[in-house]
């Protein structure tokens, strides 16, 4: 047995739900499904209560099983249904368990018993192509997987679910952008197993195409002009959707990366990373102060938005204001946003510095573009932070200005302080935004990390920027 089947086989028998386990999620699944199809039932509605997702493919992690209850109804149904009485329907099924109600494309409910998520979605049962709504596919998707899968590829997707979390490239919602299960399941699939995946992905490029069930074979080219993604994998059940939609260029690299460096170097801290690094405030703040550059943090308090709503807001905003602050003269070395989902976000930059020169240069137009050089000494001579020139160097018009926005933290107080619409704060965030922020930079980010539990060690993280399974390379 090689290193690297050596590790797989460890971690394996560490992954895999035993019979007590799987007793205890499936004997949860069915006894929310049972009540379900009782209440449904009283009601007089068609449906189709079904177990869907890793625990219906039996390729669900040990200690991380979610169930996930698929409602199916008739195409006729009207949407309204799902946001009112189908919603109270599931509560009363759960009745006694934690319950959050959440929206993708129409709401549904998630809720907690011992520990195991429980989600119960509406969908239509509809002819595989003929989608009224996104999560019609799910059960196509199953069913599809359920007849690809022997004892032997179930692990092989478990391998490689654990090794996506591990490296933290594992979740379709858009705080991750990685690789959801439904994908892992067709990689595996599709290459025979997980070191054949991860061999295969070692050498993938830029709009790598995979077409499962060959709907593309032949032209491929069609598939990335109709894609236009990082990775393209065409679900088996609909050529026109991309299973890798989701995936963001910075997780498939990160899965590239560690794919090789796993082939190289077979450990189990791909699989099982160790935990945050013990750190106090003060360690912290000298982590900080030893770093030599700026850090920035903006704290918002927010209510009432479901996670991937808050984290498409905070994404659009990290990317405007990113260019804000290079426009101005700032260099943006890093930057980055974190929330605990439920009431506090922070978006996080690194710059090279804070606080800039008071005087700026602006190059001007060549002298023999008259009409231009023209213009440009008419908008200097009424530009009142002008304090030298127009002068020539070699061939073109320079000026000296004194600078607007020396101090990144006043541009961002000033440019916050109602909002920050007209500066790219996505609409939502914004609202919340405009009843308050707060500004922290340096080792005063330690004192946010005091008060917001879970910052403390992503802060850390942000600072080290190194995966622990690169860790004792070049030391």
């Amino acid at each position: 047995m090689t290193a690297p089947e050596a590790i797989c086989s460890q971690v394996l028998k560490r992954i895999t739900p035993d019979e007590e386990e799987r007793e205890r999620v499936f004997s949860l699944a069915e006894e929310v499904m049972d009540r379900l199809r009782a209440l449904l039932a009283e009601e007089g509605l068609w449906s189709d209560v079904r177990l869907e997702g890793s625990l219906a493919k039996d390729t669900w992690l040990s200690g991380e099983a979610d169930v996930d209850i698929f409602v199916r109804f008739r195409p006729d149904t009207p949407r309204r249904f799902f946001r009112t009485r189908f919603l109270e329907l599931a509560k009363e099924a759960t009745k006694g368990l934690e319950q959050v109600e959440r929206f993708a494309e129409h709401p549904y409910l998630e809720c907690y018993a011992e520990g195991i998520r429980i989600n119960i979605v509406p969908c239509y049962a509809v002819e595989q192509g003929a989608w009224l709504s996104a999560t019609d596919r799910t059960p196509y998707h199953t069913e599809y997987v359920r007849a690809r899968l022997d004892e032997r590829l179930k692990g092989e997707v478990r391998l490689l679910k654990k090794f996506m979390k591990g490296i933290g490239a594992y979740g379709a919602e858009l705080r991750t952008g990685g690789f959801s299960g439904y994908l892992c399941e067709l990689l595996a699939i599709y290459y025979g197993g997980f070191l054949e995946a991860l061999r295969a992905a070692s050498r993938w490029r830029r709009r790598t195409v995979i077409d499962p069930a060959g709907h593309y074979a032949g032209h491929e080219d069609e598939a990335i002009e109709l894609f236009r993604h990082h990775l393209i994998v065409i679900d088996p059940v609909d050529p026109g959707r991309n299973a890798a939609a989701s995936v963001s260029i910075e997780k498939m690299a990160l899965f590239i990366l560690a794919a090789r460096e796993f082939l190289k170097k077979p450990s189990e801290v791909f699989f099982f990373p160790k935990g945050p690094e013990r750190i106090d405030l003060d360690g912290l703040r000298m982590e900080i102060r030893s770093r030599g550059t700026s850090l920035i943090a903006i704290h918002v308090e927010f209510y009432d938005m479901a996670p991937d709503v808050l984290w498409g807001q905070l994404w659009r905003t990290l990317k405007a204001l990113n260019g804000l602050l290079k426009a101005e003269g700032f260099t943006v070395l890093r930057s980055t946003a974190w929330a605990d989902e439920t009431s506090n976000c922070v978006l996080l930059f690194e710059l090279e510095s804070a606080v800039l020169p008071p005087v700026e240069k602006h190059i001007g137009p060549p002298i023999w573009l008259e009409e231009h050089v023209e213009r440009f000494i008419e908008k200097s001579a009424r530009d009142p932070s002008l304090i030298c020139g127009p002068f020539i160097e070699k061939d073109r018009l320079c000026v000296l200005k004194k600078r607007k926005w020396p101090n990144a933290l006043s541009w961002l107080k000033e440019r916050l302080r109602r909002g920050g619409r007209e500066v790219g704060v996505a609409p939502l965030l914004a609202k919340h935004m405009a009843r308050g922020f707060r500004l922290f930079s340096g080792e005063g980010i330690a004192e946010l990390c005091g008060e917001l539990k879970g910052l403390r060690p992503f802060l850390l993280d942000f600072l080290r920027g190194r995966p622990g399974w690169l860790a004792d390379r070049g030391r």
